[in-house]
């Protein structure tokens, strides 16, 4: 990671992160333990997207699915207990939903590609509900 890419990923841990932190909190019903591999998402020449790109890839999926399935008592009491940790990496530079996440032993792994099909939010939200939900 280059001098351009540390500094993008410190604007994001400072400035977006604690937004997007605090909702996945406030979802998940109690701080939620998570885990990021920073190297692994911090593609070279890609900083000026980080914001956008990791935003869209990895945290808007799930906490729009995280609202709907705590829409009601069952759901959030379902998420207290079940889901205990995040996972958000890029160690396969995987793209699609289904072979990039998954949900095993409480614990959401999204090991996508940050600049692949960032757009496909709801795409990935649909499958985080489908896989969670299931499990639960």
């Amino acid at each position: 990671m280059g001098l351009a890419e540390r500094r993008a990923t410190k604007e994001f841990q400072e400035k977006v992160l604690p937004a997007l932190r605090a909702e996945l909190d406030k979802l998940a019903g109690r701080p939620l333990e998570l885990e990021i591999n920073w190297d692994q998402l911090a593609k070279e020449d890609h900083g000026e997207s980080y914001s956008e790109s990791w935003r869209k890839v990895y945290f808007q999926p799930v906490i729009t699915a995280l609202k709907s399935i705590t829409r009601d008592d069952l759901g959030k009491e379902a998420i207290q207990q079940g889901l205990r940790k995040l996972v958000l990496c890029n160690s396969r530079g995987a793209y699609s939903a289904d072979s990039a996440i998954s949900f095993v032993a409480g614990e959401l792994t999204i090991d996508h590609d940050p600049c692949t099909n960032v757009d496909y939010v709801d795409e990935r939200a649909d499958y985080i509900i489908k896989i969670v939900e299931k499990a639960l």
